[in-house]
């Protein structure tokens, strides 16, 4: 049976790329390229094998600024059919639970225009604030089964998957009913580097821009004005290194020089 999967993708800032801040202590990522995150691209590598498997299409959504769209074509070069941005002034500043109730609102119009969605998958986390949050939530919204660190995706029957999900120590198989949300561990499924004549089409295709109004979203509910939470400042982690050089002609007394900076330091030597 052929199956609709949306996959959702978080453009991300260049980790290649020197960060800037607003005044507000917020990134500017206006200021910087942005890219797909690298997590979500095994979610898209997990969908599109289910595509190529089973049949059907798969559609990424991506809620951020409209200088996104190089980091959506990313995962159009993959094999997304359809790319969908969220792009809204109303949906600045929005936090995890915000963010995952538009990306649910997405994933209801998408199912409305499919005729069904059967499968969300998502990455297990963003590269750039690690929340792992966005997944479930949406599985909340959305008022689906949702399973996180998922390894494998072993068998779609008839109204269900069964997955390979990751535990600590092992892993446990889980049948679970469609639809559902699936978040995909970085551990299986290994995304696919596109051709050249990949990366091209992608260019071609268009990706279809939706506002708040236009899924129907709550203005309340998102931006800081429905964020429970909101970031207060962000900054650069700053690393000082100490240095000393030790330097004498008698080897041995230059270790004991050494070894009584590092118990002056509190370095454990042990026994």
């Amino acid at each position: 049976m052929p199956m609709n999967v949306v996959v959702p993708v978080k453009p991300v800032v260049d980790p290649k790329a020197v960060v800037r801040f607003k005044p507000d202590g917020t990134i500017d990522r206006s200021a910087v390229k942005l890219v797909a995150n690298p997590y979500d691209k095994h979610a898209v590598e997990a969908a599109v094998q289910l595509k190529e498997r089973f049949g059907g299409r798969v559609v990424s959504i991506s809620m951020a600024p409209p200088h996104a769209a190089d980091a959506i074509r990313e995962v159009l070069a993959m094999g997304v059919d359809e790319a969908v941005l969220l792009s809204d002034p109303r949906l600045a500043g929005s936090d995890t639970l915000a963010t995952s109730y538009a990306l649910s609102a997405a994933v209801r119009k998408l199912e409305q225009k499919l005729g069904r969605v059967d499968l969300v998958l998502c990455g297990i986390e963003s590269s750039d604030s690690n929340t792992g949050h966005i997944g479930p939530e949406i599985g909340e919204w959305l008022g689906t089964p949702s399973v996180s660190y998922v390894d494998r995706i072993l068998e779609v029957g008839d109204g269900y998957v069964m997955v390979k999900r990751l535990i600590e120590g092992g892993y446990v198989v889980m049948r679970v009913r469609l639809p559902a949300v699936l978040s995909i561990a970085g551990t299986s499924y290994q995304p696919r580097i596109p051709s050249l004549r990949d990366v091209l089409a992608a260019r071609r295709k268009q990706i279809v821009v939706w506002s708040v109004d236009d899924v129907g979203i709550d203005p309340s509910l998102v931006g800081l004005a429905g964020s429970p939470t909101r970031v207060v400042k962000m900054w650069k982690v700053e690393i000082k290194r100490r240095g000393k050089i030790i330097s004498d002609a008698d080897v041995d007394r230059a270790i004991d020089r050494l070894l009584e900076e590092l118990r002056r330091d509190g370095v454990p030597l042990g026994v």
